[in-house]
């Protein structure tokens, strides 16, 4: 059954704006065939975007990466992120908020099926809710971060900095780490040991009241270069370099950060609990100084999408 209008999200599809249920792909787009394209994701944070223009150039830049002809700038996709944004605004509780995802794929898989002859791209953008559940209780608890076989695809067969929609390697990633823990979340080396990230997530670590991550075989997420800004005004040193599981095996704190999550602690590596605790004093520190800078309690908002019961589990 159909929602009202009123009630139901708008998206944007290569220049129209049309309701979820009004939205149609060809069965023959290139994401579908090959899993041919780029995207980026974005979140508002009291209902004000953060850096929404950084998000519509890394898109660009993985476009070009890509070879996909997008004739959009940095700036153009920015407008389209915030105009959908506007148009669905009306369905935001006072205190909730929207990740927004924008898609480009290659476009329709022309007769030859040779990518150089694909014409215009597909472009989408659309919103949705943060999937608080997922993650809401790992703010008091600590997620667990268990070391997946699959490595992260590295530099030499496809840049790690463009964000590509084909996850694959990711994803089976994803499937060991919760083999393990059903809740877990995946820690992806790079082919020659080092720590490359998680699956949708940078990785940071504290050893001694120093924070490290890894520099190579990584997405730069926003959310990291997000947390290299404000740790100057949290008195918080961070170290780029190149680490191996041995050196997470020794730290006292660590966290992953993403768009969705921000920041988000971690209680346990490979099954073993951190020293430092869950929110160790220097993960605290950088929460803090996020939440200034964004003017939202992430963890209260996300704590509060948590059912009655589910909160009073919760230490």
């Amino acid at each position: 059954m159909r929602v009202g209008l009123l009630s139901e999200r708008v998206l944007y599809l290569n220049g129209n704006f049309v309701s979820e249920s009004d939205a149609a792909i060809s069965p023959f787009d290139r994401a579908l065939t090959a899993g041919d394209g780029v995207y980026d994701v974005a979140r508002t944070f009291g209902h004000r975007p953060n850096k929404y223009r950084a998000h519509g150039e890394r898109l660009v830049r993985s476009a070009r990466y890509t070879r996909i002809n997008l004739e959009l700038s940095g700036e153009e996709v920015e407008n389209i992120l915030l105009e959908v944004f506007e148009r669905n605004r009306h369905l935001l509780a006072p205190d909730d908020d929207f990740i927004q995802w924008i898609v480009v794929t290659r476009g329709i898989e022309p007769p030859t099926r040779n990518p150089l002859h694909a014409g215009r791209p597909t472009v989408l953008c659309y919103c949705m809710p943060p999937n608080y559940h997922r993650f809401a209780k790992f703010y008091r608890v600590g997620c667990h971060l268990v070391t997946a076989a699959t490595r992260r695809t590295p530099p030499e067969c496809l840049e790690p900095r463009a964000k590509i929609i084909n996850k694959m390697n990711h994803i089976l990633a994803e499937f060991e780490a919760r083999t393990f823990d059903p809740e877990a979340f995946p820690m992806m080396l790079g082919t020659d040991g080092t720590i490359a990230e998680s699956s949708t997530a940078n990785l940071f670590f504290v050893r001694d009241g120093c924070v490290f991550t890894p520099r190579q075989n990584i997405l730069l997420g926003i959310m990291r270069e997000n947390v290299l800004e404000i740790a100057p005004q949290a008195n918080v040193k961070i170290v780029e370099g190149d680490f191996t599981p041995y050196d997470i095996c020794l730290a006292d704190e660590a966290f992953l950060t993403t768009t969705s999550f921000s920041i988000l602690p971690i209680g346990r590596i490979d099954g073993r609990a951190l020293p430092g605790g869950v929110m160790g004093p220097v993960t605290a520190q950088l929460m803090s100084a996020w939440t200034r800078a964004v003017g939202v309690d992430v963890v209260a908002q996300a704590l509060q999408h948590l059912s009655p019961e589910q909160r009073r589990e919760l230490p």
